[in-house]
């Protein structure tokens, strides 16, 4: 059979694979295949045996569908209740930002055994149970959605995710051979942090073993921008290092070609075991043991050919890999190596070693591309070039990372060692990954730019017409880099933007000014740079503040590449110290802003600054702690250009605006972000008390939080709220404009309240317009007036604060935030004052 008749069989089988249908089409196809051997004409033949493996497809992964929604706990979700379950861990657990997940075998519901999958969602990676240890719990169950990340739990084949309403117990540790290896990896582990620093660790430990828990979200975001994430996911690549290690040291001992195979068989079924059985382990353990085994018995295999028996077999064991993103990119990487690599590896130049690099980097990565273009974000251009400098980086390192693990099974001590040599090689990947990260990327709409058709006329008249193919490449770099020397889109008046970060918020606000436009961001999403691409998309590099709500993940772990990235004016956080419970990137937020000399500003209740020419009022928290602990909240609420301008609300939940609603007049506004991203936590009369015209919701499609709440949108539709949500929208833009379009602000009983007696801290009135000047003059000039403390002109500290930031260009003045005093502060200030001239001790201290 050639290869690609081998080709269009897996192809066959894999597209019945990602199209279930009823079971009968399996027994059906296999009748068909018996038919095929009787047709004498081989390409009939072939094209029967396709089809037939195609309607084999479809027939297994609809018997699995089938067999998954009538799984014992698939009927607990549906009715509901609280059941106790035994189970075994089968997965690691596997970290989010709002907690960690893991797959579980349970083998008992309520005492009546039962062989099935679930997901069971953890608070984080403390406390799950070790791969291979049994635990009992008592949970809810409920369904999985089809689609997003609940429908790759199901490829995974789970049938219901579970919530534990307790912490599960371990009633049984794992097996020996489990324990071998989680001792391996731990070890491993422990030597990679004594001899790396923090950042450094969780890479070789993915090198080596796939492990790489601990590692930041910033740096694996621009492994997978940069196109190296396959480095840390264990691959082909790690099992032919592996491979090649054995059978050289059993060549050194003297072992035969015959032993020193088996060796590596048996070796080679450790490893997937030590790693974790992954797509692309699977695929390329499968590949290694189909050439071995060739070799035993006296042939020669194809690896094209293997390639191809390699997805049959395994699709056949479990059709549900065909949906899995992993097992098709392994597989199409893989392919692109063994067909396109030997093509471009003929028609480069140079040494023959970067000749093969080269070209089985563009092999996979135009292999990958359409996979890639699927995805948000598209496919990294600069992928080859990071590459190119990366993968024999990690060669190195991968090799020094195998003899530390051996080494730190003697002695962690040992272990570190070798890995401290590792270290140079290390950091060369994560330089490359964070140099080419913000590389241009392929998309589905660069694809259909007059730049894609100029660079098509390149390579076309690139022989014939040689001059017009270089005035086209010219013009097509020009248009390509023409967006990025743009400014941003112009902004003619107050304009809010919820950019489509999934399950989290990313408010941009926007508003012209007499020195330009003005530009606050609230919150950076879940992602760690989805946020910032979004940004960048919009040609923005500037940012005159930005400022964190609350210190959860899905609104602060996007915000540290974002103060690292672009030219931010000042940080603006709530007045309350962050705890260790805390989201780790909400630390991260404000030390990255002050390594950057980025102002920290504490705002609370009774600020206000201008952003441009709207104003900006802080309606919440109270200075004083008094709604409680919890980050929600305290969430900071921001009030934009007047009634006619728009509410920030955060995830202010029902104790913040009962507070609030004690004056509902100051929560009037045309627009509406809705608070907790739609969820059903809202104060009685809330809604009617802004009175919106445009409401939105920043929430991520298929949420397991059942965001929006049903009750919410009812609410918001029954005030004549017209309702935009960034899991429908994408991205949604609201203007001051649209506002007023959608009709005239509504009347509402709350507003008409008025209050005889009000708070202390509703009375205080700061205000915060911000001086900026761009340029190193203007840092070095900030550093000689605070003597480097970044916080020292926060809100509530004393004094006018001018916030300035490092930019490209000649020092001069932007935007002002000019912070004034409530009369009661400064009357505090006048009495203090003169007690210091009388010689009296300072009260205030």
């Amino acid at each position: 059979m050639t290869p690609a008749a081998a080709a269009l069989l897996a192809g066959a089988l894999w597209l019945g694979c990602l199209t279930p249908g009823p079971w009968p089409l399996a027994v059906a196809a296999i009748g068909l295949l018996l038919a095929a051997r009787a047709v004498t004409v081989v390409r009939r033949r072939v094209i029967v045996a396709a089809v037939a493996l195609a309607l084999l497809g479809a027939g297994l992964a609809g018997a699995r569908v089938e067999l998954a929604d009538r799984a014992q706990l698939a009927v607990v979700a549906g009715r509901g209740g609280v059941v106790e379950v035994d189970a075994t861990a089968v997965s690691e657990p596997r970290a989010t930002p709002t907690g960690a997940w893991q797959i579980l075998r349970v083998t008992a519901v309520d005492g009546r055994p039962v062989r099935e999958r679930a997901a069971v969602t953890l608070p984080g990676l403390d406390g799950a149970p070790s791969l291979g240890a049994a635990v009992r719990f008592t949970t809810t169950a409920r369904p999985l959605e089809r689609d997003g990340f609940e429908g790759y739990l199901r490829r995974l084949h789970a049938v219901a995710a579970l919530d534990p309403v307790e912490q599960p117990a371990t009633t049984r540790r794992p097996g020996p051979l489990w324990r071998a290896t989680n001792t391996v990896r731990e070890n491993l582990r422990a030597s990679a942090r004594g001899g790396l620093d923090a950042g450094l660790a969780p890479v070789l430990t993915g090198l080596v073993t796939g492990d790489v828990r601990g590692q930041d979200p910033t740096q694996a975001q621009a492994l997978r921008d940069a196109g190296l994430v396959h480095l840390v996911v264990v691959s082909g690549r790690h099992v032919g290092l592996l491979l090649a290690g054995v059978l050289g040291l059993g060549a050194l001992c003297g072992l035969g070609v015959r032993p020193r195979r088996w060796v590596a068989l048996g070796v080679l079924g450790w490893f997937v075991l030590l790693v974790r059985w992954q797509p692309s382990v699977l695929r390329a353990a499968l590949m290694a043991t189909v050439v071995l085994g060739a070799r035993l018995v006296g042939r020669r295999a194809d690896t094209r050919h293997a390639l191809a028996v390699v997805v049959v077999v395994l699709l056949l064991a479990d059709p549900f890999l065909a949906g899995q993103l992993g097992f098709a990119l392994s597989v199409a990487a893989t392919a692109g190596v063994l067909i396109a690599a030997p093509w471009f590896a003929d028609r480069l130049r140079g040494p023959r070693t970067l000749r093969l690099l080269t070209a089985a980097c563009l092999g996979a990565q135009l292999a990958v591309a359409p996979l890639l273009l699927r995805m948000d974000g598209g496919a990294p251009l600069a992928a080859v070039p990071a590459n190119l400098i990366a993968v024999p980086a990690a060669a190195v390192a991968q090799t020094l990372g195998i003899v530390a693990a051996v080494a730190a099974q003697l002695s962690v001590g040992a272990g570190a060692v070798v890995a401290r040599l590792a270290g140079p090689p290390v950091a060369v990947i994560v330089w490359s990954a964070e140099t080419f990260a913000a590389g241009p990327r392929l998309t589905p709409a660069l694809l259909a730019s007059p730049v894609a058709a100029l660079l098509a006329a390149v390579v076309v008249a690139r022989r014939r017409a040689p001059r017009l193919a270089v005035v086209a490449l010219v013009v097509a770099v020009a248009v390509a880099g023409l967006p990025r020397a743009l400014p941003p889109a112009a902004v003619t008046g107050l304009s809010v933007t919820a950019l489509d970060v999934g399950q989290g918020d990313a408010i941009l606000v926007e508003a012209p000014g007499s020195s330009g436009v003005a530009r606050l961001l609230v919150d950076g999403g879940p992602e760690p740079d989805l946020a910032l691409r979004s940004l960048l998309q919009r040609r923005i590099r500037r940012l005159d503040a930005v400022a964190v709500s609350h210190p959860d993940a899905d609104h602060t772990n996007g915000l540290p590449a974002i103060l690292d990235q672009l030219d931010v004016g000042a940080l603006l956080v709530s007045p309350l110290p962050l705890s260790a419970s805390v989201a780790a990137s909400a630390h991260e937020v404000e030390a990255v802003a002050r390594r950057r000399g980025v102002p920290v500003l504490r705002i609370s209740a009774g600020q206000a600054f201008t952003l441009g020419a709207q104003p900006v009022e802080v309606l919440s928290p109270p200075v004083e702690p008094t709604l409680g602990g919890g980050t929600n909240a305290n969430s900071l609420v921001l009030r934009v250009g007047g009634t006619a301008g728009a509410l920030l609300a955060g995830d202010a939940e029902e104790i913040a605006q009962a507070r609030l609603l004690r004056r509902p007049e100051r929560l009037r506004a045309a627009i509406l972000k809705v608070p907790h991203h739609g969820g059903n936590t809202n104060a009685a009369g809330f809604f009617d008390a802004v009175g919106a015209r445009v409401a939105v919701v920043s929430v991520g499609a298929d949420n397991t939080y059942g965001h929006p709440h049903p009750d919410v949108l009812a609410d918001l539709a029954g005030g004549a709220a017209e309702v935009h949500r960034t899991d429908l929208q994408g991205t949604v833009t609201v203007t001051a404009d649209d506002a007023a379009r959608a009709g005239p602000l509504r009347a509402s009983a709350h507003v008409r309240q008025r209050h005889a007696r009000l708070h202390s801290a509703d009375v205080a009135t700061a205000r915060v317009p911000v001086h900026r000047r761009r340029g190193a003059a203007a840092a070095a000039r900030r550093r000689r007036s605070r003597g480097g403390a970044a916080c020292r002109g926060a809100a509530g500290a004393g004094g006018p604060a001018r916030l300035r930031a490092g930019g490209g260009g000649a020092a001069r003045p932007a935007h002002r935030i000019a912070v004034r005093r409530s009369p009661r502060d400064r009357a505090a200030r006048g009495r203090a004052a003169a007690r210091r001239r009388r010689g009296a001790p300072d009260r205030r201290t």
